[in-house]
């Protein structure tokens, strides 16, 4: 495929059209999306302004030649009759020449030499036409020894360097092709073709031949392992020293072989009870539960879990893009929205609201003031707020390291319909819940206890909806989940400060209400002072404002 067919022109299109081209096409392939197609446009669109550059350069030359007279460009003074066919010969046109009729006029090139000539000719002739190119590109490499440290120095070097870029192209193309449409036999064909390319044999392009080879399979939607055991066996290809395989990718090739055990072995961890890291990451990957039901369990992960998680989901995104498919959302990494999640914040909520009714309903039979209760409603809110973190840290703590004693005692205290996914654990939540309720109950009575009870068992069953599985990965915001809950305590905290505001309104202050008398100013002075020594006087009891 030349460059004109990537970018969809003729050959005769100018720099400017291709570059209009380029851009237009860009916004179609972007390079997160199909990686391979960018590149390939990439590369065509270099190698057209690549050639229109040796175009213009050649135009140049040959307008200087008409100038000065194929005389001096040629030097044909001296030549005989013979030679001047010879040369009028190797730059005639090579359009549907065979194989034999090249092998002449090189013989004729060279008995007059005029060689170097033909070669130009031939060169310029196979970057202008790539698609009728073919046949002569393959008799002229191994003829003038191009791509090899023995080709002439006097050769264009763009022009080689864009002549090598096409056939590389040539090459890997057909296999490329042949594993997307997951053709086996045509990817093996096509591998055995590229043995007629004696050049790759060379040094430098054995490493690039072994470097494109390794990333196709590693590339491709589906392994075949005859596939990878036929080019191994080839290339020569082994894990001991001096592997010519690159760095790095054999022991990604060798992952992906054996692969299908590694799936198995994580579905076969998957099944069994979530008793460490490897367990409960297998669990929330590749487990048979429902989307909600592994959302549960992601609350209840670690940083260990996260970890493992992100190692299996490179694991299956690199290697099994089938099972990626089936996955919620068609991605490995549906589960990234929810490491950063807060867990622990309904416990808080149900603080705020028991607190909150509790101070009520158990102080104001006792008569206490509005404002009083208000400071009751803070201060409580707090101390149970620092009550729930701490048992929250402590029991979770506590619950992940004994994670299959709490699976176990959940199973048993759930219905039999719902022992297959708990929606409680006993150890991380019943037994801080009941604490809670007791410690609620006792200082702010039975109501508050209940209400923190009943917050914390709505809450459960809002996340134990059944949810459509989506990419939430893609379109998590946890910087807006944070504001969120800045907010929310905020805003609490203006609520609260605004009910005090308005309680400490209503406080009587001295010298205020409905008094009987004003006060004495003997009241506030000490007995010895000069004043209060005798029986007060009328301006002493009333002050001034009783004066008539």
């Amino acid at each position: 495929m030349s460059c004109w067919t990537v970018l969809g022109l003729s050959a005769d299109a100018d720099v400017r059209t291709i570059k209009r081209q380029y851009a237009v096409l860009l916004k179609q392939t972007r390079p997160d999306d199909d990686p391979e197609g960018f590149q390939r446009l990439r590369d065509a669109y270099e190698q057209a302004l690549a050639y229109k550059e040796w175009q213009q350069y050649h135009e140049q030359d040959e307008e200087q030649a008409q100038d000065q007279g194929i005389e001096e460009s040629w030097d044909l003074t001296g030549l005989t009759v013979v030679e001047v066919d010879a040369l009028q010969l190797a730059t005639r046109s090579l359009d549907g020449l065979s194989v034999e009729e090249l092998n002449r006029r090189h013989t004729v090139a060279l008995e007059q030499g005029c060689a170097h000539i033909f070669e130009d000719t031939l060169l310029h002739h196979c970057i202008e036409y790539p698609e009728s190119s073919d046949t002569l590109v393959d008799w002229a490499v191994p003829t003038f020894f191009w791509f090899s440290a023995w080709q002439r120095l006097e050769l264009d070097e763009e022009s080689i360097e864009l002549l090598l870029a096409r056939q590389r192209t040539r090459i890997t193309q057909p296999m490329r092709d042949a594993l997307e449409q997951e053709d086996v036999d045509g990817f093996l064909q096509a591998y055995a073709r590229c043995a007629q390319f004696k050049w790759l044999t060379i040094e430098r392009h054995q490493k690039w031949f072994d470097h494109t080879l390794s990333h196709l399979l590693l590339d491709a939607p589906v392994w075949y392992p005859e596939v990878f055991e036929r080019v191994r066996t080839d290339q020569g290809w082994h894990g001991s020293t001096g592997n010519p395989c690159p760095d790095g990718e054999w022991q990604r090739l060798l992952a992906r072989k054996n692969a299908p055990l590694y799936l198995a072995r994580q579905q076969q961890l998957a099944l069994e009870p979530p008793a460490t890291p490897e367990h409960r990451a297998a669990r929330l990957l590749l487990g048979s539960g429902s989307f909600s039901a592994r959302r549960a369990l992601a609350r209840r992960l670690s940083e260990e879990d996260w970890a493992q998680c992100r190692k299996l989901s490179s694991e299956l995104y690199a290697n099994h893009p089938n099972v990626c498919a089936q996955m919620p959302g068609g991605t490995a990494f549906f589960w990234q929205s929810w490491e950063l999640s807060f867990n622990d914040w309904p416990t808080y909520v149900g603080v705020v609201l028991a607190c909150l009714i509790g101070s009520f309903t158990h102080y104001i039979p006792l008569g206490v003031r509005f404002s009083g209760l208000i400071n009751i409603v803070m201060l409580t809110t707090v101390a149970f707020g620092v009550v729930v973190a701490g048992l929250n840290w402590l029991v979770h703590d506590f619950a992940h390291r004994a994670w299959s004693l709490d699976d176990w005692l959940s199973a048993r205290l759930c219905p039999a319909f719902l022992k297959d996914s708990p929606p409680f654990g006993v150890l991380r939540d019943l037994v801080p819940c009941a604490l809670m309720v007791a410690g609620l109950s006792w200082f702010l009575g039975p109501i508050a206890g209940a209400v923190y009870a009943g917050t914390l068992g709505i809450f459960g069953l809002i996340r134990r909806r059944q949810v459509k599985p989506h990419t939430s990965w893609e379109e998590t915001r946890t910087p807006v989940k944070i504001c969120k809950s800045i907010l929310g305590i905020a805003a609490l905290a203006i609520v609260l400060g605004v009910f005090n505001q308005i309680a400490s309104q209503g406080t009587v202050n001295r010298n205020q209400g409905l008094q009987p008398w004003t006060e004495r100013l003997c009241s506030r002075l000490p007995i010895t002072t000069t004043e209060c020594s005798a029986p007060a006087t009328v301006e002493q009891w009333y002050g001034k404002e009783a004066r008539p």
